[in-house]
């Protein structure tokens, strides 16, 4: 076997290029694979005018798809988000049918699943009879019923009714535990997401995030400490992105250094009781809210900022990425994805404690940085440090071919 050029049959549910989220992890994914070897690509075929448009201005001989969905018929019931995770149960089903296929004609050196980034329902490459790399993989960790004011009580239920029936699922799905049993090497995403493993399980774990950036993005040099801080929170407008706890602290900000800003970039249904939130802590006129703005932009509003607040209790957060490639100073929780990111090089971490701690946490974290130059500028140096030598694709392209190599002589 030429262990140079392999031949790896990918899944990648969600893979869409320029869509940002999950759709663009995918494709970054799989051309990161196929830098180095032939790869099979099997995803929605909602994905597939997308996917053509990019191969035309940007051919990748190494790179081939399978388009895969259940008759129009069959789905009539999925619409948007509803019924995604049973749909995509069902997929995998399919896939898994559609792998053996492809791998009886091909005979494939290894599989990977990729998208979703999901540790409670197992992979249809499982049913494959040739090694299996699953993930990155892992789920937004739980949070603590007293934050409920943070997040919102109708948002915070939803998520420990997910919660449970992610923990139920492993129990009766029997894909996910043939995926466990099946796979050589398990990446999980996060910390949270390792302690989910079984022990039985996790000698074959490799902490992995799911997250990365193009090099060409990164910034040349760091931002030069200013006098006005001009600070940029970006996400969906909704209670588990930690917007309300970024108004709260941004307030006490304020009454140590008042010419500073906040901007919210992002849309949801949580906006209007932001804008009156605001309201009511006399800040509206620090706090601009531009709405969703096009992806092209993200870049360009981050370059205008100087610190990027982001106190969300999610467990990925591409976001955060891109801000440290920018060479801004991260604020955030000691807590999910983020958590992991950030260190105390290129940011500061709130630890999650009392509710009033870590407001005032947040708080003092942007005074620091406001008033401190040198400490600015180091963080700020620091997080582009981080993301070059860290975060960017071609470095997750280089060692995922090393861990390739080293799965195939072990098995």
């Amino acid at each position: 076997m030429d262990r140079r050029n392999l031949r790896i049959l990918v899944s990648a549910y969600a893979c869409e290029p320029g869509k940002g989220s999950e759709p663009e992890v995918g494709w970054q994914w799989v051309h990161q694979i196929a830098r180095f070897h032939q790869t099979w690509v099997l995803t929605r075929s909602n994905n597939r005018r997308a996917i053509e448009e990019a191969l035309k201005q940007n051919p990748n001989p190494n790179l081939k798809f399978v388009y895969l969905d259940l008759p129009s018929w069959a789905r009539f019931w999925k619409k948007g988000n509803r019924g995604v995770h049973l749909y995509y149960y069902i997929w995998q089903i399919l896939s898994g049918i559609t792998a053996r296929k492809l791998h009886s004609a091909i005979g494939f050196d290894l599989a990977h699943h990729v998208t979703f980034v999901n540790d409670w329902i197992g992979t249809g490459l499982s049913l494959v009879s040739c090694p299996l790399v699953w993930g990155p993989i892992g789920s937004n960790p739980n949070v603590s019923r007293k934050y409920v004011d943070f997040i919102g009580r109708r948002e915070l239920c939803r998520r420990y009714f997910r919660s449970l029936f992610r923990k139920l699922m492993p129990l009766v799905d029997p894909m996910h535990r043939l995926s466990m049993k099946r796979a050589a090497l398990i990446l999980p995403a996060n910390r949270e997401s390792l302690q989910r493993i079984s022990k039985e399980y996790r000698q074959k774990t490799l902490a992995w995030p799911q997250n990365a950036i193009s090099r060409e993005v990164i910034a040349k040099k760091h931002k030069r400490h200013t006098k006005k801080t001009k600070i940029i929170s970006i996400g969906q407008l909704r209670g588990i992105k930690g917007f309300r706890l970024a108004i709260k602290a941004f307030s006490l900000h304020t009454k140590v250094h008042p010419a500073s800003t906040l901007t919210i970039v992002g849309e949801g249904k949580q906006r209007q009781e932001l804008e009156a939130l605001c309201a009511d802590m006399d800040i509206e006129r620090k706090v601009i809210f531009t709405g969703e703005i096009p992806r092209q932009q993200v870049f360009q509003a981050l370059d205008e900022h100087s610190v990027f607040l982001f106190p969300s209790f999610e467990g990925a957060g591409m976001v955060v990425i891109e801000a440290m490639a920018r060479g801004l100073p991260v604020v955030c929780l000691d807590f999910g994805g983020p958590g992991e990111y950030v260190t105390e090089d290129c940011g500061i971490k709130v630890p999650l404690t009392e509710l009033d701690e870590v407001v005032a946490g947040l708080a003092d974290a942007l005074n620091r940085l406001a008033s401190d130059s040198a400490l600015y500028e180091r963080l700020s140096a620091g997080a582009i440090a981080r993301v070059r030598d860290h975060f960017t694709w071609d470095y997750i392209g280089d060692r995922l071919n090393e861990i390739y190599q080293q799965v195939l002589k072990s098995t």
